[in-house]
């Protein structure tokens, strides 16, 4: 238990257990996390004048996030999408802000599970705006294959889902920097799920003209277009990632749309530190510092 910890995420008090010993979250989930809060208008900026900062919207949201690790991108979109300035009107003293939101994660490890699940259970003890987060966030322990490959226990998923999530393993087998630790092998490497896996399951799992959200290596990006293409997805934004401003982009942040038409919008870059090597502005916003 000594290589357990339990880490802030620093909104609202929530938090997260992670195994030092396993694979931990890093900067990508963030970005990723709020990268589809951002582009799914999951919540939308109004007046900050006013601290009525956004609104939710005024339907259900169902969400599936694919190889969701200890559940960081999960809890960052609950926890921004349940804080009590993201209401209009903003509630009175005392009242909770409840966005209607749903999410499934799906996670092959079972040591990752057992820990998100422990962090579902320690935010609805300690975190007031999480009363209801057992309801909200469903914990599966999961090969995602088994999404198409078990059709009869999934078809019940199927078309149901208004976005899909997913921060892959971005290495193929046998590129990329090797660790001696098997399961951080598999959480950066495509040994267990492929990109193709990814976007077979969250075909199935998407409504039409629903988006799919995620992150990978630059260097890979044609070869993901291709594979997108081949489970009717359609890029449709994309935001390059930079380590510093000088530096050529190492990884990007996509939307995808089921069955959308052509045509690619790309965002504003971002860069991750200033030349000192502390984070730029906008990443230190992502942050919420």
């Amino acid at each position: 238990m000594d290589k357990i910890k339990l880490e802030n995420l620093e909104i609202d008090g929530y938090h997260l257990y992670q195994d030092k010993g396993n694979f931990n979250f890093g900067i990508d989930a963030v970005l990723l996390a709020n990268f589809a809060l951002r582009e799914a208008n999951i919540t939308k900026a109004v007046d900050t004048a006013s601290h009525s900062v956004r609104v939710n919207s005024t339907s259900p949201i169902k969400i599936c996030d694919l190889c969701s690790g200890t559940l960081p991108i999960p809890l960052i979109i609950y926890a921004k999408s349940h804080m009590d300035e993201h209401c209009e009107p903003t509630p009175r003293r005392g009242e909770l802000c409840e966005p209607s939101l749903h999410i499934d994660a799906f996670e092959i490890d079972k040591d990752q599970t057992k820990l998100s699940q422990k962090s579902v259970l320690w935010n609805k003890e300690n975190v007031p705006q999480a009363k209801n987060i057992d309801q909200d966030i469903n914990v599966y322990n999961e090969d995602i294959k088994n999404i198409f490959l078990d059709r009869e226990k999934y078809k019940n998923l199927y078309e149901s889902y208004d976005l899909v999530t997913v921060n892959p393993p971005y290495n193929k087998k046998g590129s990329g920097l090797v660790s001696i630790n098997d399961k951080v092998i598999s959480a950066r490497h495509e040994i267990l799920v492929t990109f193709d896996d990814v976007c077979h399951a969250a075909n199935l799992l998407l409504k039409s003209k629903k988006r799919l959200y995620f992150i990978n290596q630059t260097s890979r990006f044609t070869e993901i277009i291709t594979t997108l293409k081949k489970y009717s997805f359609e890029m449709k934004k994309v935001a390059f990632v930079h380590p510093y401003v000088n530096k050529p982009s190492n990884l990007f942040l996509a939307e995808a749309v089921k069955s959308g038409r052509e045509g690619v919008k790309v965002l504003e870059p971002i860069i991750i530190y200033e030349k000192g090597g502390s984070y730029t502005e906008k990443v230190l916003k992502i942050y919420g510092k």
